[in-house]
Order: C-alpha cells, then structure tokens, then sequence
C-alpha cells in the first residue's frame, strides 16, 4: 500500500528534474540559436553596405540629406535581401547623428540610440545589435511591434563616414530559436514520460516483491510468536505444576498460593494500579512460594517449633523461588516481589532486612495477603485464627510488619477478603 505514495514522490522528482533540465537546454540551445542568426545578419548587413550602399555613395553623400535617386537606386539594390530577411526598414546616418536616409517612417518612431551610434563611430566595436524596444510611435498593424536595431559603420578610406541601421522584428530572430526550443520540450516530456513509465512499472514490481516479502515476514513473525507463547505457556504450566506440587505435598496449605493471590489482586485494585502491575503481582502471588519445593519435608511439614537451624533453612525458599523462575522471561517482574515478600517494615525480616518503602510495593502487598490467608488456615502445630482476629492481628503490627498505609486499604476490604476460599 505504501508504493503510491512512493511513486508519486518519484514522480514529483523526476518531473522537477526533467522540467529544470529543459529549461536549462533550452535556455543554451536558444541563446546560441540567436547568437547565430545575429551572426548570420551581420555578414548579411555587411554585404548589403559593401554591395548596395558603398557603391552607390561617396563620402560627400554624407553630409547632408540622400537625393531621392540616390536612394531609390540604393533600396531597389537591396530589396531582395530585405525581403529575404525580412527587413522592415533601412536608415542611413551620418557623423553629426542626423538621419540621412530612411525608406519606412513607420519605423522609425524610436530614434537611433545615441551611445550605440558612438560605440560605432568611436569603432569599439564592428557591429552592434540593440535590445528590443515597441514602436508605439507607430501606425496601424504596425504599433506596439518589438523591433531590434542593427547598427554597422559605413568606412571610406579608413573612417566611419557613416551608420546604417537595419530595423528588424524581432519575432524573425526569436520564432527560429523557440520553434527549436518547442521541440526540445517535446523531446524531454516524451522522454521523461517514457522514463517515468519504465520506472513505475520496476517501482510496481519491487513494491509488490517487497509486500510479499513482507507478507512473509510478517506470518515468520506470527509463528514465532505463536512459538514463543507456547514456550512461556510450557513454562507457565511447568510452574503451576511445580507450585501444585508444593501445595500437595502438605495438606494444610493447600490452595494457599491461589487464595495469596486473590487477596493481592484485590489491595491492587484499590490501589488502583495498572493492568500490567496487577498482572505480575497475580503471578507473583501464585509462585511466591515455589521456592518451598527446595525444603526438605521433615522441615516444611514438621509439627512443633523449628530449631533455628531448620529456620534458617525455611528463610531459603525466597531465594530457590527466583533462581527456580529466572529462566521464565516473563516472570522476570516477578522476582524482586517474590524475593522480598517475607521482609518485614521495620526491617527485621528476611532474606536482605530491608525496611520501609526499600521493599517494593508488591512485595508489602504479598506480606499482607501472605500473613492473612496463613493465619486463617490449619497447620499441624495450631487451629485457623478466625477473620476477626486475623485482621486483629494484622493492625496490630501494622508499622513493624505491615506498611501501615496498605493496612489501611486492607481494612476497606477485609469483608470482601474474609469470602475468598
């Protein structure tokens, strides 16, 4: 779904390549088009003095006005080449600048500019092409008409005598260039649509190879993960056999760990704490003493007092507990809960003896939930506390035991608790 954007991009891209390409070709093939139609003129004007001007003047014409013989034989010398280049008009000007001649006076609205002229009879330069400029002086079809000057010096002897200026339409010097110019963009649109079509149809295929690719990667993807959560299920079932197995092996506490649960599940959700951390503590709260399956039965099940030895042996389960779940990824959360949920909050418990909010929260919940369902369940060496008294006796060591604070929310559920089986 993403190769139209993609396409369209390319397009855009290539387009502004294509168009900046052809204007700039243009620009140079125009320019030089021009350049040599000007060239072409010049040689054309040059020949037009030598052969139809030069030799019907002397350097005396020059000094004042043409007589009309004079000029009708010099324009009728020269009225195939300005027909044949399309020339409008023709003046003659001499050293004082004063027009001498001129056979058109609709083109002549705009006179001679004055630092072109100089640029000739100061002979700067051999031949000098004006910019174009409107003769709105002009009449009829005429006016408005853009009109270069062509200026080239008459020499006798050495001497710039005098300056003819040819007038020419400059759509003569401009429609070659832009005809040529129009065929250039032609050229380029053909070629860049023909580009463009070759490259969207390799862009369609790549884009519909990547999308299969892709469709493959993502069905990979799905069975990896469906392998993944067969593994963690492999786990997770592996787990409650092993936390079934503990339960099983002593009569008295069985369903301990599932009740443990159940009563952390609800101080977390009047705590109002998220999905996620009500999820690890559910599962903080099934394995919490998994770590029990490490304790030797004489010691887990026995009915009297345990020797300190066999105590110190019982403070061991946190800590089989995670080196048994640690391989379990998704367990991972689990472990500082499960690792501290016997430490006590002034610091007198165990396997670190830390205090306080040192303990993480869902380790103080589990503590709460550990002891209550502890209490009020039977074991070998004393009868079950009744719900009150087990309550009782969890405000009683609020602070010492419990953090005070989470002894507050238990006590707002303690009737929804005392239901749980």
């Amino acid at each position: 779904m993403k190769r139209y954007p993609l396409i369209r991009t390319f397009a855009l891209y290539s387009m502004f390549a294509f168009i900046l390409m052809g204007i700039v070709l243009s620009l140079v093939i125009y320019g030089h088009i021009k350049n040599d139609k000007l060239g072409n003129l010049e040689e054309v004007t040059r020949v037009t003095i030598n052969t139809a001007v030069k030799n019907n003047l002397a350097k005396t014409d020059f000094t004042d006005n043409i007589s009309e013989t004079k000029s009708s034989q010099i324009m009728s010398n020269i009225i195939e080449t300005m027909d044949l280049y399309d020339i409008q008009s023709i003046i003659l000007i001499n050293q004082d600048e004063k027009v001498i001649m001129s056979d058109n006076s609709d083109f002549t609205g705009k006179p001679p500019d004055k630092k072109d002229l100089e640029k000739i009879f100061n002979r700067e330069v051999p031949f000098v092409v004006s910019d174009a400029y409107a003769l709105n002086n002009a009449k009829d079809e005429n006016k408005g008409k853009l009109i270069i000057n062509v200026y080239e010096p008459i020499i006798y002897d050495g001497k710039v005598e005098g300056v003819v200026v040819l007038q020419i339409l400059k759509k003569n010097i401009s429609e070659h260039a832009k005809m040529i110019v129009q065929v250039i963009a032609l050229t380029v649109f053909g070629g860049f649509l023909i580009l463009f079509l070759l490259l969207v149809g390799i862009l369609y295929k790549t884009s519909q190879t990547l999308l299969n690719q892709n469709k493959k990667l993502i069905n990979q993807k799905s069975e990896i993960e469906l392998s993944l959560k067969r593994l963690d299920d492999a786990y997770l079932n592996t787990v409650f056999a092993l936390s079934n197995a503990v339960d099983a092996r002593d009569p008295y506490t069985a369903g301990h760990s599932e009740r443990v649960s159940k009563i952390a599940m609800l101080l977390s959700r009047e705590l109002k704490l998220t999905e996620e951390n009500l999820k690890i503590l559910e599962y903080a709260g099934l394995f919490h003493d998994i770590g029990k399956i490490g304790i030797p039965d004489h010691i887990l099940n026995k009915n009297g007092k345990l020797t300190d030895e066999e105590y110190e042996v019982i403070k061991k389960h946190p800590v089989i507990g995670i080196n048994i779940l640690s391989n379990v990824g998704f367990l991972a959360e689990t472990l500082p809960i499960i690792r501290h949920h016997h430490e006590r909050f002034s610091g007198n418990g165990y396997p670190c003896g830390i205090k306080g909010e040192e303990i993480p929260l869902g380790s103080r919940i589990l503590a709460i939930a550990d002891t209550y369902d502890a209490m009020t369940t039977d074991r070998p060496y004393r009868q079950r506390f009744s719900h009150d008294n087990a309550v009782a006796e969890i405000q009683k060591n609020s602070v010492t035991q419990f953090d005070n604070k989470l002894v507050d929310v238990f006590m707002k559920i303690e009737s929804t608790v005392k239901n749980i089986n």
